[in-house]
């Protein structure tokens, strides 16, 4: 009898705890079932969501678990795990949260393909999946989605084509799919998108023509195709996107003339049309664009002048127009585009004098206009602009002296007139005033002595005088630089003799051949240990070689030929194979001389 009782009351309690575990189960509502299955799918979860993400009989929904939102009547309508650091598949039973509007699993590990199924999440509003790892096509199931305002799929590794079906959701607003491996055609359907705003497909592989339906998106504001493998021409509905703020091109393979500039674009931002393959010239209409703030075409294959309707930009503080095939001279109108803290001419084929009316340009920080045909002297009123910080205009015509006013250049970093014909002394007070980085002057007539100040703000990397007539002896606040990495005073008639360069640490090549520098090899050159090139040929130089040469181990090129150098060539320099090239001919040593090897052209190469 008594174990009939027991019997009994054990069997009751298993019905009891079995009825509890059945309750628990079916008391958590069809959402949250179907988020513990999406569960099973993840890898890696934040602690966040393996606290909350779990069967709890006093819960009935999981509004209150991590990253969800519910209405009112407690299903979920936001899944929200941006930057959770979630790694695994995105389950197909996401399709089941009927009432979901916003997925965002943007920034994660998430891999494998997006789910179909997300096509049934009839509700949806906004889409992130961005930044992930995500492969596979992109679902044309989400065609169906027709309250669907954001579309972020960017920064994953999707193939395929790109729905046709995406362009016929009537709410689509947003749309990137930028950083991917797409390929094929830009859908021509492309002007359904009548609500479209931004539309970013580039860093991808799209190619053929960009579709003329494109300007029947009359709201979109922002297009960015660069670097992709699009062809054909420009089409001309572009002029019809009055709304167009930002429209970028570059790193495809257009080409065709440029019909671009219309009244219509007068909202528009930045133009970046770059490394294409156009015919023809700058279009005058964009002259119209009256809020450009960026005009950016390089190697575009552009030729003819720059129009001059330029200058009616006000607003333009970038135009970019380097390496194409533009000639004749810059228009005195440029000067009008008072706004412009860059302008950038290099490598066009550009002549005749520099229009002093870009003495205008009161903001302008960086010019740059080096190989071109300019000649003349630069007016005066170029040498006054305060705010210069860059001024390279290195392999042109130039001629004339330097004058007194590039010596109050505050903001002065970088000066490059390499490769010209300026003449006369360089300004005594240059440096003073000023923090200068990069000084480059090769291969110009200058004359006179090395201005004592160039380093005066201890940031000068690169200090090029050599190809000149200078005379005088190297200024030691100049060879004390500490922050010098290139010193090339070389073919000049610089004498005396050379100085220490202990405190030289960053130096890296050293070019002073062809002076008249007389004297010992300075033994401070062995403490900078960074030097790859040492030239010191064709001086009057005299004693032995520093024995400290031989620790610096970086160094590949050391000529010291043609001098009056004596006494033994230290051991290490017979035995260094990684000494490139070595040069001592032309000397007085003693004991046995190692014969040269490598040449003049590797010296120029570093």
């Amino acid at each position: 009898m008594k174990n009939l009782v027991l019997f009994e009351t054990t069997l009751f309690l298993f019905c009891l705890v079995v009825s509890t575990r059945i309750v628990s189960i079916s008391c958590l509502n069809s959402d949250g079932l179907s988020l513990l299955s999406l569960r099973k799918h993840l890898d890696k979860v934040p602690p966040e969501l393996t606290s909350t993400w779990k069967l709890n009989p006093s819960e009935a929904t999981p509004c209150k678990w991590f990253g969800i939102t519910c209405d009112g009547s407690k299903k979920v309508t936001s899944l929200n795990l941006t930057g959770s650091g979630v790694s695994g598949q995105l389950g197909p039973e996401v399709g089941q949260l009927k009432s979901l509007e916003i997925l965002d699993v943007s920034s994660n590990n998430l891999s494998g393909i997006i789910p179909s199924s997300l096509g049934s999440c009839s509700s949806l509003v906004y889409i992130d999946v961005s930044e992930n790892r995500f492969s596979g096509k992109i679902p044309d199931t989400l065609g169906s989605l027709k309250s669907l305002a954001d579309l972020y799929l960017y920064s994953n590794s999707l193939t395929g084509e790109l729905p046709k079906s995406l362009f016929q959701i009537p709410a689509l607003n947003y749309l990137h799919v930028e950083h991917n491996n797409l390929t094929g055609l830009i859908p021509q359907n492309v002007g359904e998108a009548k609500e479209i705003l931004e539309l970013r497909l580039f860093d991808n592989q799209f190619s053929g023509n960009i579709p003329e339906s494109i300007g029947n998106c009359s709201k979109l504001e922002i297009l960015y195709l660069h670097k992709n493998k699009l062809v054909g021409s420009l089409p001309a509905s572009l002029n019809l996107l009055e709304n167009l703020t930002d429209l970028f091109v570059a790193n495809n393979s257009l080409s065709g003339t440029v019909r671009f500039g219309s009244t219509k674009c007068r909202k528009l931002v930045t133009l970046d049309l770059s490394y294409n393959q156009f015919q023809g010239g700058v279009p005058p209409e964009l002259g119209n664009c009256s809020s450009l703030d960026a005009l950016v075409i390089i190697k575009g294959n552009l030729s003819g002048t720059i129009p001059s309707s330029l200058g009616m930009l006000k607003n333009l503080t970038v135009l970019n127009l380097s390496e194409n095939l533009l000639s004749e001279s810059i228009p005195a109108e440029i000067g009008d585009c008072t706004s412009l803290s860059t302008l950038k001419l290099n490598n066009n084929q550009l002549g005749g004098e520099l229009p002093s009316a870009l003495g205008k340009l009161q903001k302008l920080e960086s010019l740059e206009l080096f190989e071109n045909r300019f000649s003349g002297e630069i007016p005066i009123e170029i040498w006054k602009i305060q705010s210069l910080t860059q001024f390279l205009v290195y392999k042109n015509n130039l001629s004339r002296k330097l004058p007194v006013e590039i010596t109050k250049l505050k903001n002065l970093r970088i000066v490059t007139i390499f490769n010209n014909s300026f003449s006369g002394v360089i300004p005594p007070g240059l440096g003073l005033n000023s923090n200068l980085e990069i000084l480059d002057f090769i291969g110009n007539n200058l004359t006179g002595e090395i201005p004592p100040n160039l380093c005066h703000g201890n940031k000068l990397t690169v200090f090029n005088l050599g190809s000149n007539r200078l005379h005088g002896n190297i200024p030691a606040s100049v060879a004390q630089c500490k922050s010098l990495s290139r010193f090339i005073l070389g073919d000049n008639n610089l004498s005396g003799p050379l100085p220490e360069f202990s405190r030289n640490q960053d130096l890296s090549f050293l070019d002073l051949n062809s002076n008249n520098f007389e004297g010992p090899i300075p033994s401070g050159l062995g403490s900078c240990r960074k030097l790859k090139a040492i030239n010191l040929s064709r001086n009057k130089l005299t004693g032995a070689i520093p024995p400290v040469l031989g620790n610096l181990q970086k160094l590949r090129y050391l000529n010291l030929g043609v001098n009056s150098l004596t006494g033994l060539v230290p051991p290490k320099f017979i035995k260094w194979k990684e000494l490139t090239t070595l040069i001592l001919s032309g000397n007085r040593f003693s004991g046995f001389v190692p014969p040269d090897r490598g040449s003049q052209r590797k010296r120029k190469q570093q």
